[in-house]
């Protein structure tokens, strides 16, 4: 008698609760002395993320990472894989946030003492006035063509 079977792999350590989606996108991850380092986000879900990296991480500590669509996001870090480490945010992301994570730009942060408005407005630039501007352009040309001349006289 056959009987139908169905291998499933076994991964003790592994108890994430969502789906996880391959990403393998750079960003950049600020430990808990906010020094910043660049590193590959493997994957992401609503609960975690995964990150290879170089950077020396203690399991329980808190980071935050820039996640391009959505903004940062803090996280603690729960295991240690082969080059790199498994992150659980502090609070979860919603799937609709998961869907816009990587989809944009480049996240960035600015700093201000005053307020900022976006967009910011055109500077502003102080011409000379036009009869100024034209002379400059003639006399310009015409240290030129004396330049020239004299080149062409000396040559000759």
């Amino acid at each position: 008698m056959l009987l139908p079977a169905i291998l499933v792999t076994s991964d003790k350590d592994d108890r994430r609760s969502a789906e996880r989606q391959p990403i393998n996108q750079p960003s950049t991850l600020r430990d808990e002395h906010s020094r910043a380092c660049d590193v590959y986000v493997r994957d992401l879900s609503e609960t975690g993320f995964g990150v290879a990296t170089d950077l020396r991480l203690e399991i329980g500590s808190t980071v935050t990472i820039g996640l391009p669509g959505h903004g940062r996001a803090t996280a603690r870090v729960v295991r240690q894989v082969p080059g790199g480490y498994g992150c659980e945010f502090t609070e979860a992301l919603g799937r609709a946030a998961i869907l816009q994570t990587f989809r944009g730009g480049t996240v960035m942060q600015i700093t201000s003492s005053t307020p900022v408005t976006v967009p910011l407005p055109e500077p502003e630039v102080e011409r000379y006035p036009g009869a100024v501007r034209v002379g400059v352009i003639v006399g310009t040309t015409a240290l030129l063509w004396i330049a020239i001349v004299r080149a062409v006289a000396a040559i000759l």
